[in-house]
């Protein structure tokens, strides 16, 4: 049956400040979203500041393979893009995406476990030590029956890039895999770091931007879809209807080549570095 429920995972193991928790989902359903629930002593409880502070990196695996990781901070902007608020102690980790216009955009993200194996699937959550909290961690999962192979599941790769100067700073993304590139998300240290950016596809202009007009696109063309959020510059790739994706494959006298380059240019109001979060889709790395 493909009828969606909420379980409660009860493999939740090492929770504990200065620990890193594992939780171990069982394979045998397809799932649609995991929600991590946190408890901490720290004054205030598990608000968003305190999870942010507590939570600095989280980690899903597949197959042994990191396929997202991000903090409690980058999950919560890139949540609130999605038109997803932040609830105190909650952290809500979308595979099949609520902000898509249909249902089936919106399940076409559900991450299939077939031939994953028993213990395939894993989540790693370092807990910071703040002054020794008690800390508590708990997992529920939306799910359904549905058999399937984890295909076009949508993977978060980050990386920082180096910032040397103000000015133009040039990062070229890696394409090997063939993955197409839903979206990118870059986080400032400070608002305003970024002033401009472009991002070229074998020398074609996908975007080429200023901060400013950046929220101005999401504002309009992107309004259904996507928010925008202080501290986090975002290029979505896939406004589409239904959504579609920015490809890295290409076809030459009718065979699949790799693009050449996909280069994206930050110009740097400050020379700060930038962590960036690309949203890929693809099969399990």
């Amino acid at each position: 049956m493909a009828t969606k429920r909420w379980v409660q995972v009860k493999q939740v193991e090492a929770v504990g400040a200065g620990k890193t928790a594992i939780i171990t989902p069982p394979t045998n359903v397809r799932y649609h979203a995991l929600a991590l629930k946190y408890g901490t002593d720290t004054a205030g409880g598990a608000t968003e500041a305190n999870m942010i502070t507590e939570l600095p990196d989280i980690e899903v695996y597949l197959g042994g393979v990191v396929q997202r990781k991000f903090s409690a901070s980058e999950l919560f902007k890139i949540n609130k893009t999605k038109k997803q608020a932040t609830v105190a102690g909650w952290l809500p980790i979308f595979f099949s995406e609520p902000n898509r216009r249909t249902q089936i955009e919106q399940e076409m993200g559900a991450w299939g476990m077939a031939d994953v194996g028993p213990n395939g699937f894993q989540i790693e959550a370092s807990i910071a030590d703040n002054s020794g909290q008690a800390a508590t961690l708990k997992c529920m999962a939306l799910v359904d029956d549905k058999q399937e192979a984890p295909v076009g599941i949508t993977k978060w790769r980050r990386n920082t890039i180096t910032i040397g100067a103000t000015g133009e700073n040039e990062y070229k993304l890696n394409t090997q895999r063939g993955d197409s590139v839903q979206g990118l998300y870059m986080f400032e240290g400070t608002a305003g770091d970024i002033d401009s950016f472009r991002l070229e596809w074998d020398g074609l202009k996908i975007a080429d931007v200023l901060e400013t007009d950046v929220d101005a696109m999401l504002d309009t063309y992107f309004k259904q879809q996507y928010d925008k959020v202080s501290g986090v510059r975002h290029i979505p790739l896939d406004g589409g209807a239904p959504a579609d994706v920015l490809r890295t494959i290409k076809y030459v006298d009718g065979k699949p080549q790799n693009i050449q380059e996909l280069l994206l240019t930050l110009n740097m109001a400050n020379a700060a570095n930038v962590t960036m979060i690309s949203e890929l889709v693809g099969t399990p790395d």
